[in-house]
Formats: structure tokens, sequence, C-alpha cells
């Protein structure tokens, strides 16, 4: 697009700067972004997920392999569980989703 006239330039050069803060700001807002999970999801997870491996300790019979299998499904579980709730919020914890790709991709957009 060309403009005519010295309105349509600066009509344009708004339009640019804006559209440049809009992307800063999206990427600004990505980077600082909270977690989505609510906790009384997570909350109603976890008791759930008590529930159904109580049950199964109660039915099953008294026996190594019984327990052994229901600690390491547990333990299973809870990892993925923590693995959720961490992932839920990539730019903190000790499980990090590097930044370095949104700060190059922004630094390509603000040269342009």
């Amino acid at each position: 697009m060309t403009p005519a006239d010295a309105r349509q330039t600066a009509a344009q050069q708004a339009a640019t700067q804006q559209l440049q803060k809009l992307i800063e700001q999206r990427w600004i807002l990505a980077e600082q972004s909270e977690g989505a999970i609510p906790t009384p999801l997570i909350v109603l997870l976890v008791a759930w997920l008590t529930l159904i491996f109580a049950s199964f300790g109660f039915r099953a019979p008294r026996n190594g392999t019984v327990v052994f299998t229901c600690l390491v499904s547990g333990a299973l579980v809870a990892a993925a569980v923590y693995l959720i709730v961490d992932m839920d919020s990539p730019f903190s914890g000790p499980i990090q989703v590097s930044p370095a790709p949104l700060q190059r991709a922004l630094a390509e957009l603000t040269t342009q």
C-alpha cells in the first residue's frame, strides 16, 4: 500500500505503531501467563484418584505384588498430575520452557 497524501501516510504510520505495540503486548502476556488450571479441579482430581486407589486396595488380596503394583501406580499417577500442574505455567518451576524462541521472534518483529 502506498499512501496518496500526508494524511494517509500519518494514518499508516499510526496503524503500524499500534500494531507493533499490540504484538509486543501479546508476547509479554504469553511470557508472563499464569496457570489456567483451577485449584478446585486439581483437588477434585486428587480426591477422585485417591478413592479409586483406595477401592482397589480394599478389594485386592493382601500380598506383595498387589501392594507394589498399587504403590507404583499411585506414584506414576502422582507424577502425571505433577507434570500437568507444572507445565501449566511453562516459564517457571523446575521444568521450564525456554523463552529464547519467543524473544527471538519478538526481536524479529520489532526490527521489521
